[in-house]
């Protein structure tokens, strides 16, 4: 019997030296196998970390999304309650603006009546038309009723053409 193991230890050392796989008693099989399964359970415990790791960052993203919208909220309530005030504001600065009274200026004299206001705007138009050029800055007016004349000055310029009868 001892020819018969000695062929089949034969045998099997050449079939494993035809797959390149040592024959020493099967020893590396249960090697690699032991191996394999500790290399799987290996990367069962790497798959489940990330995956609780993802887990982790969709958590956190989600609580930073809702700082984020929270702050956005309150930013823009902080941005309404400020345009509300400069709202306010405008509103008193041009309620406390007085308006300014409606005058007239008339000059009686010998029976005439004279408006000032009416032979400023004559004596500017006349200006104006003599003057096509020339921007008219400032204007003084003096009314001479005794004469039926008023003269003004433009610009702090004078003339004796500068004159309009009343």
């Amino acid at each position: 019997m001892l020819i018969d193991k000695r062929s089949i230890l034969k045998e099997a050392q050449a079939k494993a030296a035809a797959k390149n796989v040592p024959a020493a008693g099967g020893n590396n099989r249960m090697a690699t196998k032991k191996t394999s399964a500790k290399a799987e359970k290996a990367a069962e415990t790497v798959v489940k970390a990330a995956k609780e790791k993802a887990a982790e960052a969709v958590v956190a993203a989600e609580e930073i999304k809702a700082a984020a919208e929270k702050t956005a909220k309150e930013v823009k309530k902080a941005a309404v309650k400020k345009a509300d005030e400069v709202k306010t504001a405008t509103r008193k600065r041009t309620t406390k603006k007085a308006a300014e009274p409606k005058c007239t200026v008339t000059i009686e004299f010998a029976g005439k009546s004279i408006a000032a206001k009416e032979t400023l705007d004559r004596a500017i138009k006349a200006f104006k038309d003599a003057h096509k050029d020339v921007e008219v800055k400032t204007v003084d007016l003096y009314i001479k009723p005794e004469t039926g004349e008023a003269f003004y000055v433009v610009n702090g310029e004078g003339s004796a053409d500068f004159r309009i009868e009343l």
